[in-house]
């Protein structure tokens, strides 16, 4: 079977054997002898679609786009070969992606151009939505996820989609989502803009700023996807509302609505909708983002500081007087402590033959799971829990209700039972990433951090493009001591989200401790120009920047940190170390003095203060502080010897032995046999 390429024809198929049209009488051809069109697919405003076999693959399915533009004048038909080639561009230069069209030929032939592209076999979502009817809030999640997985790509990629519409997704038979017709995308450059007065993108699914000024940016696309979304839930064309309303129509959507949805995915279409760009979600990964973290709002920050102990200290300059060192402290590092939510439908498994059968049962299941959602985020866990459990009654495959049972669960603190019921999520759809995600969470918690990290791996194995699993597997590497691959983690965290700025912070703390100091300043400060009042970035490098010399530096980082954040001790702490380097001593007990004052309870600032007032002759304020680093830690066999020190200064001979012997002791304790002869050698001064 061969069909007409003539784009004047109707194009009728032909037996094997014929070689002209019976309708126009225009030669049938096989396209470099290797691409034969055997059924026309329709047409549109740059040419027609043909679906085709490929010769050379045994007659495997694809599709040929033929340019044949249905313009006048020269300035549009040039428009129109720019947008023809730029597809084929596009195609090749997002690769093959298993939900993009892969390109297989690009070329002229007989004067006229053609694309040669992958067969997506399946339905568009506009046949969908005619056949099956409007889509519940769990379809329009998965669609969600499905499509911003896939932008997230394209942008990546500096590609913007500008035609994003039900027409141009194809629902595969696994049931994954194929974004198709990339003739209208534009390269992402400073800023994107057509010719004037040309209009690229479909009428109720562009934004403003392309349709009236030929811009184009990744929050344009993500305009199309609400605009998609509503369509899907409403069965209503935005074209239609436009029509009548304007803009105005993104104010009262869900009045169109005919069932309801959740408070939290009305709250993520509305800022998918805002009419200035600048004012939606600025990437796919911020609506993932948005949509994986309720309860949190999108602009919170995702990682709040957690009581890990402290890094290891680093060493700094050893003080005057044979006296013991001192010690900078470093900060602890971010863990991601919000568990993944709200992603019905996301590779939920039906069981086909069950579920006509079930339809009553599955819809009461599903309103269950809405109020479920609901009470949770109202922070009502109990009722949560207990409506996830009806729901799962009715329908023991409802994968995402265990998963969000999970949560409850969680977040009332039983870790346990909320690995059970991520084992259950798992059971039902062995491809849900976040149930992974969110058992190596609480597996983590629970001190199981080798499985944790599997349990991360399997969430980016199934969603690569998942840079909180990145992190927090990153983040459990380096705490069981393995920092160069804590590093590849979080730089795959960052190559997913470039906006991440914790994982630039854990990425530098990481190569801080590989003793990689200058690279661990780069990350630090992409962390504070990402987040400029990140105070811990601040510190970080000042830390970094202090141990590479450059004190002054450090000290301005460090008081940075303290107008960000004037509670933090560390930075009064830090600071006050680095003054007294640079003979600042009075300033650096300053410092000392009012980080004891935020955290008193810490031996080193009361032992540097020490330091620092005996350098200035007040010796007596220097056993003080002494006395005062013992009574937190006992054990601290510096303070013991620099007490020593100053007790002998003093003349109160008796006094500095004992501490010298104390002192000698926790040295040998401590296995520190230079300091513990020295501090002997200081005893048998003294007795002679």
């Amino acid at each position: 079977m061969t069909c007409c390429l003539n784009s004047a024809c109707h194009n009728p198929p032909h037996p094997d054997g014929v070689n002209f049209c019976f309708n126009c009488g225009v030669p049938l051809i096989v396209l470099r002898n290797r691409y034969r069109p055997i059924k026309s697919l329709g047409g549109g405003g740059f040419g027609k679609t043909y679906l085709a076999e490929d010769i050379d693959k045994l007659n495997e399915p694809c599709v040929i786009k033929q340019f044949a533009p249905q313009v006048q004048g020269t300035a549009s038909l040039n428009k129109a070969t720019e947008l023809f080639e730029q597809e084929a561009k596009r195609l090749q230069q997002l690769g093959k992606h298993p939900q993009i069209p892969t390109l297989l030929a690009y070329f002229n032939e007989d004067n006229r151009l053609y694309l040669v592209q992958e067969f997506i076999e399946g339905q568009n979502l506009l046949t969908e939505l005619q056949q099956q009817g409007i889509f519940n809030e769990h379809k329009v999640r998965e669609l969600l996820l499905d499509l911003l997985n896939i932008l997230t790509t394209v942008h990546q990629q500096q590609v913007i989609h500008r035609d994003i519409k039900p027409e141009n997704m194809i629902r595969r038979g696994d049931g994954k989502m194929v974004l198709i017709d990339f003739g209208a995308s534009k390269q992402l450059t400073a800023t994107v803009v057509t010719q004037v007065g040309t209009t690229i993108g479909s009428f109720g699914y562009a934004p403003l700023e392309q349709m009236q000024g030929g811009e184009a940016y990744p929050a344009s696309d993500l305009y199309s996807v609400g605009a998609t979304c509503f369509h899907m839930l409403s069965g209503i064309h935005p074209w239609e509302l436009w029509k009548r309303q304007g803009y105005g129509w993104v104010a009262s959507w869900r009045q169109h609505l005919q069932q309801p949805i959740s408070e939290h995915l009305g709250n993520v279409v509305d800022r998918l909708l805002q009419e200035e760009f600048h004012q939606r979600y600025h990437s796919a990964t911020e609506v993932l983002q948005a949509l994986n973290f309720s309860p949190l709002p999108p602009t919170q920050p995702v990682t709040p500081p957690v009581s890990f102990p402290p890094l290891p200290v680093t060493q700094a300059v050893v003080v005057p007087d044979n006296s013991p060192p001192r010690t900078k402290k470093s900060i602890p590092l971010y863990l991601l402590v919000i568990p993944l939510i709200l992603l019905m439908g996301a590779g939920t498994v039906y069981l086909p033959g069950l579920v006509n059968s079930l339809k009553v049962e599955q819809k009461s299941a599903d309103t269950l799971y809405n109020e479920g959602v609901e009470k949770y985020n109202k922070k009502d866990l109990t009722g949560a829990i207990a409506d996830f459990t009806q729901a799962i009654k009715i329908n023991p495959n409802l994968a995402v209700a265990y998963n969000d049972r999970g949560l409850a669960r969680y977040d009332s603190g039983d870790r346990q039972a909320a690995i059970e019921d991520y084992n259950q999520a798992i059971k039902a759809n062995p491809n849900l990433a976040v149930a992974y995600y969110n058992r190596g969470l609480a597996r983590y918690d629970l001190g199981d951090k080798q499985t944790a990290i599997e349990d991360y791996t399997q969430a980016v194995t199934i969603n690569p493009n998942n840079a909180n699993a990145y992190y927090n597997r990153g983040l459990t590497r380096y705490e069981l001591g393995d920092k160069q691959t804590a590093i590849e983690d979080y730089t795959q965290a960052i190559k997913v989200d470039p906006n991440y700025a914790n994982a630039y912070y854990n990425r530098g703390l990481a190569r801080y401790d590989i003793g990689d100091k200058q690279t661990a300043i780069e990350d630090y400060t992409q962390a504070i120009a990402i987040r400029p009042e990140y105070a811990n970035a601040y510190i970080g490098r000042g830390l970094a920047r202090s141990d590479l010399g450059n004190k002054q530096a450090a000290i301005a980082d460090y008081t940075e940190a303290i107008r960000i954040n004037p509670n933090s001790a560390l930075a009064y702490y830090n600071r006050g170390i680095d003054k007294s380097d640079l003979g600042d001593k009075q300033g650096a007990i300053d410092d000392y003095t009012q980080s004891i004052k935020l955290n008193p309870n810490d031996a080193d600032t009361y032992y540097n203060r020490g330091n620092d007032r005996g350098n200035l002759g007040d010796r007596r304020g220097a056993i003080a502080d002494y006395t005062q680093a013992i009574a937190v830690n006992p054990n601290y066999a510096n303070a013991y010897y620099n007490r020593g020190n100053a007790h002998s200064n003093l003349g109160n001979k008796q006094a500095a032995i004992e501490d010298f012997r104390k002192a000698a002791d926790l040295y040998q304790q401590q296995g520190n046999q230079r300091q513990y002869q020295d501090a002997l050698n200081r005893v048998r001064e003294l007795e002679k």
